[in-house]
């Protein structure tokens, strides 16, 4: 799903709907189709692989009660800039500006999910300690 936003992003950007007018509508794809948005698939993938990642050893089961998708939920929320004031503002040469989607564009982030949430404001001392304990592998 990520890529897909990320590619529909730099459609809208560059105005090349007409070039790639099927872009995300699925795995199903002809061979045709694959070979048509090589390039583009390209260029997605070259912007993905430059973005930042932290990662964080949480060590327990995925799940809905899990710590990861506590992690997450909050995560997100206490980032997100959807639909209140801006606490970050995402430069304007960010890609997801261009998100046909408001939840991507508004929020500053490419995950959806939980974006419009409120946080739980234990998830800084949780996640504090989860990096120091990530830190020390």
């Amino acid at each position: 799903m990520f890529r897909k936003r990320v590619g529909e992003a730099m459609i809208e950007r560059a105005g090349l709907h007409d070039d790639y007018p099927h872009w995300g509508e699925g795995s199903g794809a002809g061979r045709e189709r694959r070979l048509d948005e090589l390039e583009h698939e390209r260029r997605v993938s070259e912007y993905i692989r430059d973005l930042p990642f932290l990662w964080v050893d949480v060590d327990d089961e995925p799940g809905p009660a899990s710590d990861r998708a506590y992690i997450e939920r909050n995560a997100i929320a206490l980032v997100s800039n959807y639909q209140k004031p801006s606490i970050d503002s995402r430069s304007d040469h960010w890609l997801g500006i261009q998100s046909p989607r408001s939840e991507i564009s508004e929020s500053g982030l490419w995950n959806i999910n939980h974006v419009g949430e409120t946080y739980d404001s234990d998830i800084l001392d949780r996640l504090a300690l989860l990096i120091e304990e990530t830190e020390g592998l």
